[in-house]
């Protein structure tokens, strides 16, 4: 995305939190400010302490001790000993906490259906799709950020740490004992000058000095210098589940796009159903058959995406 589209996204998303409230003193026409109210909703789901309510409501420690203290004082809450764990604490809900809660979850639900009875059923699951989409971007973003991966393009250094990467991805999907796939290329333990060419690329992820994974992109042999493969994208299974697949696929598409390619194309096996997946969400339609000459004859899938 653009720097300006990225603004004017950061704007719908502030339109919508002071929307919601979340800006206010109180929240849902209760008494309860918004952090206050999130904390009553997560000890309903279950008791927890001071580490696992700052974790799961990506909260600093000091706020939610500071909150817990005053819902306490307010007797909406109960401290409790930690059942895997008598050194800790634990809070609940009071019998007055239950009660604010369910008033504050009235509240919500009564704006919330106000809300979306402007809606059509159709634009109210686009809707509800839309935000768990976002949703879970954040989350892998957050995570990526925390961890403080890195990419960057493929050094020499790297070669025999991302073959590993991809062997045991291939080890860890019971697909190596297949022929005709990327386990077997012969420039495996040397990507650096698989890529060296015009046209080509690797990237890896790093994090503290270790290979977590990678991409690349390169002309599509036999096939017009408009078309360019999608190659080698594997990734640790320390990080799989954050998004860094998709990162990868954003940076892949933007690159072959940079280089001027106007189709990309991939071929895939039917084991690695996440992977199909992951394509199809970045537009890739499935064709009836091969294109170029990849040498990879074990790959059912084939995909193609129409760059811009």
């Amino acid at each position: 995305m653009q720097t300006n589209e990225i603004e004017e996204f950061r704007a719908a998303l502030r339109e919508m939190v002071r929307e919601l409230g979340m800006l206010n003193r109180k929240s849902s026409g209760t008494d309860l400010s918004p952090l206050q109210s999130h904390i009553l909703i997560e000890l309903d789901r279950k008791p927890a302490g001071v580490t696992e309510l700052a974790r799961r409501l990506c909260v600093e420690k000091s706020s939610i001790s500071r909150t817990l203290r005053g819902l306490e004082s307010a007797h909406l809450l109960a401290r409790t000993q930690d059942e895997s764990d008598g050194r800790a604490t634990v809070f609940n809900l009071s019998q007055e906490g239950i009660a604010a809660l369910k008033d504050l979850t009235e509240h919500a639900n009564d704006f919330t259906a106000q809300a979306l009875s402007l809606a059509s059923d159709s634009e109210k699951q686009q809707i509800y799709q839309s935000v768990k989409s976002l949703t879970r971007a954040l989350v892998n973003a957050r995570s990526q950020r925390d961890l403080q991966v890195k990419i960057r393009p493929i050094r020499a250094e790297d070669n025999l740490a991302i073959a590993d990467v991809i062997r045991q991805s291939f080890r860890d999907n019971k697909i190596d004992h297949l022929e005709g796939v990327s386990l077997h290329d012969p420039a495996l333990n040397d990507l650096t000058s698989a890529y060296q060419n015009s046209g080509s690329g690797y990237w890896v992820v790093e994090h503290e000095g270790k290979i977590l994974g990678g991409v690349g992109i390169a002309p599509l042999q036999g096939a017009g210098e408009e078309y360019c493969e999608l190659q080698k994208l594997y990734l640790d299974s320390s990080v799989t589940g954050m998004g860094l697949g998709r990162r990868l696929m954003a940076l892949a598409i933007e690159q072959a796009e940079a280089f001027g390619y106007r189709y990309c194309y991939l071929e895939t096996l039917n084991e690695l159903s996440s992977a199909v997946s992951l394509y199809e969400a970045f537009g890739f339609k499935h064709l009836d058959g091969n294109l170029g000459n990849t040498g990879h004859n074990s790959c059912e899938i084939c995909m193609l995406k129409t760059l811009k």
